[in-house]
């Protein structure tokens, strides 16, 4: 770490420096998660004296479910920002300390043979939405397709009372490091729409292959709204979080944690296919499917950062996930966030060597 940085930083007594430190990263394409699948940041650590460990990858439902809850002392994460604004909202003291922001396809499906052909067309129509098992975890399907759907219909010019939503059944999430949730968490409402139970459903991401090889048919892709603040989503922008008694006792962790991902964000921008392959991997589909979701500029997507317009688009998500009472309580996304961390990051970002 740079001699400048050292003076900034209160430093860690050795004694107190935590022998391990917790990760995770949503099914999605992430800077974490291309860092981690390349083992640099779990090498860059282990230069440290500190293990990184997945707690997707727990045999402890518990540690798992902090995934959601942020619940473990020494923990980040990155990805979808419905569970972190659920945290925040329940009182986890957590920090914000960089955002990203990967564009998918968003689109809203109808069957082959519908005879709706635009956004104005669902006007009268049943749209389907997920509703999990009882839990006390956050309902993160729930939210996407909401979040998906009532953006079509404002897109559309349809008024939301003319339009009626049907809950489908779905299984309680458990983001295993190894597992096949994520395609279940599709096929759900792909079936619902399939049987007539429901006219259209929203999908994001990934999901949009397999969608239309079954022969569904996108009615809108909100994806193509100039606005990114139109191209919200519940996976988009995509929170850096990280516990705040880490950053409090342990600021240098967090910064070399950072510095990782912006070294992360400059190889991916000159391997364009490497980080489709990788990113192939970490969403559990092929290389082609994930060109088709996330387009041929997506290895210029990972730079994490904390611009006035990926904020806004936080506190936007925030805005809805209250209005659409995902959360009861509200909170200040500005006290929320703190910048200092990823401006010390890019100061020592040249020490990181990845291998």
């Amino acid at each position: 770490m740079s001699e400048a940085l050292l003076k900034a930083l209160p430093e860690t007594p050795a004694s107190a420096q935590p022998s391990a430190i917790w990760y995770t990263r949503c099914p999605v394409p992430t800077t974490s998660g291309i860092a981690q699948h390349k083992r640099w940041l779990q090498n860059e650590f282990a230069r440290q004296g500190i293990t990184l460990d997945s707690i997707r990858a727990s045999e402890d439902r518990a540690v798992r479910e902090s995934h959601f809850r942020h619940s473990l002392a020494g923990s980040f994460r990155e990805g979808g920002n419905v569970p972190p604004i659920w945290a925040r909202a329940l009182g986890q003291d957590t920090v914000v300390v960089g955002i990203t922001w990967v564009d998918e396809e968003q689109q809203v499906f109808v069957r082959g043979d519908s005879d709706i052909q635009t956004a104005a067309d669902l006007r009268g129509r049943k749209l389907g939405v997920v509703r999990k098992a009882a839990s006390d975890l956050v309902d993160v399907g729930r939210a996407e397709g909401l979040r998906g759907l009532l953006t079509a219909l404002q897109l559309g010019g349809v008024p939301r009372d003319s339009v009626e939503f049907v809950d489908i059944a779905a299984p309680e999430w458990d983001l295993k490091e190894v597992s096949k949730t994520r395609e279940d968490h599709h096929a759900i409402p792909t079936l619902a729409l399939l049987n007539g139970t429901v006219d259209a459903i929203f999908i994001k991401g990934a999901g949009s292959a397999r969608a239309l090889a079954q022969g569904l048919r996108p009615i809108i892709n909100i994806n193509e709204q100039e606005d990114p603040l139109l191209r919200l989503s519940a996976g988009s922008p995509r929170p850096i979080t990280v516990d705040r008694q880490t950053l409090i006792d342990s600021p240098e962790i967090v910064v070399r944690y950072l510095a990782v991902l912006l070294k992360t964000y400059e190889w991916a921008k000159d391997h364009p296919q490497e980080v489709v392959t990788t990113i192939a991997a970490e969403t559990g589909t092929d290389a082609d499917s994930v060109l088709l979701a996330f387009g041929n500029k997506l290895h210029l997507s990972f730079e994490p950062k904390l611009s006035p317009i990926y904020v806004e688009g936080l506190r936007r998500q925030k805005d809805f996930l209250l209005a659409e009472g995902f959360i009861d309580k509200d909170f200040d996304v500005d006290s929320w966030i703190d910048p200092a961390p990823l401006q010390q990051a890019w100061a020592i970002k040249d020490e990181i060597v990845l291998d």
